[in-house]
């Protein structure tokens, strides 16, 4: 472990323009870390950046980053235009655009040959963090679309799953580490303890909160601990903390969550959780879906051994019932979005089934996660 952070530490040292790239669907965990890691890295005057989904759930908006690389931005490409020119012979260039068309012209003594002519795309960075990845698919588009900026550029990988598939040049992988985030927090420290400011802090110990469902997790240990005292110690705003995430309900979320919990359906042997809504439970309540995010996090809490869980209710013109679906595993998730051809927010896998009744389209999906349990 000490070899590989100092292996972290020199590459770091000998790269300007570095890139943070923490999973599609992203949790606070890998939210809070990559937030401390950029910050920690501009403080080492490096160029650093970045990369977050499109959607963040509302209480991670005291976190954000504002000026966050879009993913729109990463797809602008650059290219360099190579020509070989080892005498010095080419005296004029320019060009002109016409038709659709880009043309250069060139001003020499010889002529110059197709294979002296080389096109290859700019390396806008110089090192690759990932963040709480196990895999390249699960940095979703940012992948999809650049696949070449992460087969081109050094990667460092940092992960706390043992299902991870060491995709970095460098990986520190530690399965028995609570959080990503103390990972991230080693690390900095690692480089420079001065590094660990109020502002890290606070990213950091929100992330471990997250992470832990404030130090709840059957699976924390003293060490968590002692890194939360340190974070504390040097300014970590806890008390900020536990008001975004969990004293920030509105009225309208708990009377929504009142709903759910009535509808609530508990399956003791398989450990699934489900409840079906009708619109007018959002109407009666001022909500919309996207309160459903928050109130998945409630249920684990009600049900900290549950292995799956969904929401369930009909569209306005009940043509077609709309899912919202968790699970512990990433793997279900990942087979239900192929079979389902659904799409992630926040670690929860969003989908339609058309045709059928509420109580028809329940009936399958329990069917489908009974098979995977």
């Amino acid at each position: 472990m000490q070899e590989t952070k100092n292996q972290i530490a020199n590459l770091v040292n000998k790269s300007n323009n570095i890139l943070i790239a923490p999973p599609e669907n992203i949790n606070g965990d890998a939210l809070g870390s990559s937030l401390a890691l950029v910050l920690a890295l501009k403080k080492l005057k490096k160029n650093s950046q970045l990369i977050l989904p499109n959607f963040l759930p509302s209480k991670f908006n005291f976190l954000n980053d504002q000026n966050s690389l879009s993913q729109k931005k990463l797809q602008e490409r650059e290219f360099v235009l190579s020509i070989k020119d080892p005498e010095n012979q080419i005296k004029n260039l320019y060009y002109q655009k016409s038709n659709g068309l880009l043309h250069l012209y060139l001003g020499g003594e010889k002529k110059i040959e197709e294979r002296d002519i080389q096109v290859k795309p700019l390396r806008i960075f110089d090192l690759i963090f990932t963040i709480n990845v196990q895999e390249f698919s699960h940095l979703g588009k940012i992948f999809e679309q650049n696949p070449e900026l992460f087969f081109d550029t050094p990667i460092i990988n940092i992960d706390n799953h043992p299902n991870n598939q060491n995709i970095g040049q460098i990986n520190l992988v530690d399965i028995n580490s609570s959080s990503v985030s103390e990972i991230v927090m080693d690390i900095i420290d690692f480089i420079d303890r001065k590094l660990l400011d109020q502002e890290v802090a606070t990213k950091i110990l929100a992330g471990i909160i997250d992470a832990t469902n404030n130090f709840q997790a059957p699976e924390i240990t003293p060490r968590t601990f002692n890194n939360a005292a340190l974070l504390i110690n040097r300014g970590g705003d806890q008390q900020k903390i536990i008001r975004y995430f969990y004293k920030s309900k509105s009225i309208n979320f708990l009377r929504l969550w009142g709903r759910v919990l009535h509808k609530l359906c508990w399956s003791k042997s398989k450990k699934i959780a489900w409840a079906k809504l009708a619109q007018k439970d959002f109407q009666k309540t001022n909500t919309n879906s996207e309160a459903l995010f928050s109130i998945f996090e409630e249920i684990k809490k009600i049900f900290p051994e549950v292995k799956a869980s969904f929401i369930l209710w009909p569209t306005f013109s009940n043509d077609k019932i709309k899912f919202m679906f968790k699970a512990s595993k990433p793997e279900i998730l990942n087979n239900f979005a192929i079979k389902l051809n659904g799409t992630f927010k926040n670690n929860i896998l969003c989908f339609e089934i058309l045709n059928k009744s509420l109580e028809e389209a329940e009936k399958e999906i329990l069917n489908l996660i009974k098979q995977q349990l």
